[in-house]
């Protein structure tokens, strides 16, 4: 057998090495190779967006290859939903989460998924309906409960499907689809969580602004006067969002998110504004720019807009709730 050249040997490794290297294994042979960040433009920008919209963590009509600032927010939210570091930058770790949820085993249906039963399929479909950002717990369980059933509504309404918060063949087939991107949302425009209306947060500022200067007035829950949980329990009232009267219940409401996530309507919750308690003391609602409206105690100001960023609120600032 003729022996082959050291030097000949070295060049075919590297030949190799290389295009092993410049043609990564992927399932999503597009996605993954390079690492994607805000403001590039790129056609992976698109494939990535695409994946977003279907998990519903990205609201966009149309996907482009521009990796704008719903691009950069969509991919931290989706890095905290899986543990990981939230700098907004589609890298290997944030890569390989995306595929672990794109190699998941489909659902298979066997029995009639309903609110009070039990079982592992249970926590699977749970599993899968906090991955596409309608379920907000902790950790699954193999119980059916309220919160699950209303997700599993949440989803069929929308994706199109007859709303009973039952997971029968056809709405398991559909979660199945949603999560490998293969079906469209009805309501293409509707955000992560399903329910909340776009329009609803503008709708609640619009309403708490017609407020301002009402004074500040101790337990106060009406236009004659108001504290500060009683006004955002008020403002919020009048479309049907239920919170708690006080503000250390309020602050335990709804989704946490932290004050450069905040979206105009959610309410923001502060510590320490009281010397008699060193935790939530007082709650607003955010109405976009760094602002919030609440009603102030301080020399009896009442209802007012002030700056999150300020010296005294930026000091106290704990973080948001979303409650639509």
């Amino acid at each position: 057998m003729a022996s082959v050249d050291p030097l000949k040997k070295t060049v075919i490794s590297f030949t190799i090495a290389g295009v092993l290297f410049a043609n990564p294994v992927f399932v999503q042979a597009d996605l993954g190779d390079q690492v994607l960040k805000y403001e590039m433009n790129h056609k992976d920008v698109q494939v990535l967006q695409e994946h977003l919209v279907n998990l519903n963590f990205l609201n966009l009509e149309e996907t482009t290859t521009y990796y704008g600032e719903k691009t950069l927010n969509a991919v931290k939210e989706f890095q905290r939903s899986q543990g990981l570091n939230p700098d907004g930058s589609f890298g290997p770790d944030t890569f390989e989460a995306l595929q672990q949820i794109l190699d998941l085993k489909p659902l298979i249906h066997e029995r009639l998924l309903k609110e009070g039963i039990e079982g592992e399929d249970v926590k699977a479909l749970q599993e899968r309906l906090k991955i596409l950002g309608l379920l907000d717990i902790d950790e699954c369980t193999t119980y059916f409960g309220s919160e699950t059933r209303q997700a599993l509504a949440d989803f069929q309404k929308l994706y199109g499907i007859k709303v009973d918060g039952i997971a029968g063949s056809e709405t398991i087939q559909a979660i199945n689809e949603a999560i490998k991107g293969n079906r469209r949302r009805v309501n293409p425009s509707a955000s992560r969580g399903g329910s909340r209306n776009s329009s609803l947060g503008p709708n609640i500022i619009d309403t708490a602004k017609k407020y301002i200067g009402t004074p500040y007035r101790y337990g106060g829950t009406t236009s004659n006067g108001f504290d500060c949980s009683g006004f955002v329990q008020f403002v919020y009232g009048q479309y049907g969002v239920t919170v708690p009267r006080t503000s250390s219940e309020q602050a335990n409401v709804g989704t946490k998110v932290s004050k450069e996530d905040l979206k105009i309507g959610d309410l923001v919750v502060f510590s320490g504004t009281t010397s008699s308690r060193s935790g939530p003391s007082h709650t607003g609602i955010y109405i976009g720019d760094g602002n919030f409206i609440h009603s102030s105690s301080s020399r009896s100001k009442g209802v007012i807009i002030s700056n999150l960023n300020s010296g005294y609120y930026s000091e106290r600032f704990s973080y948001g709730r979303r409650v639509f």
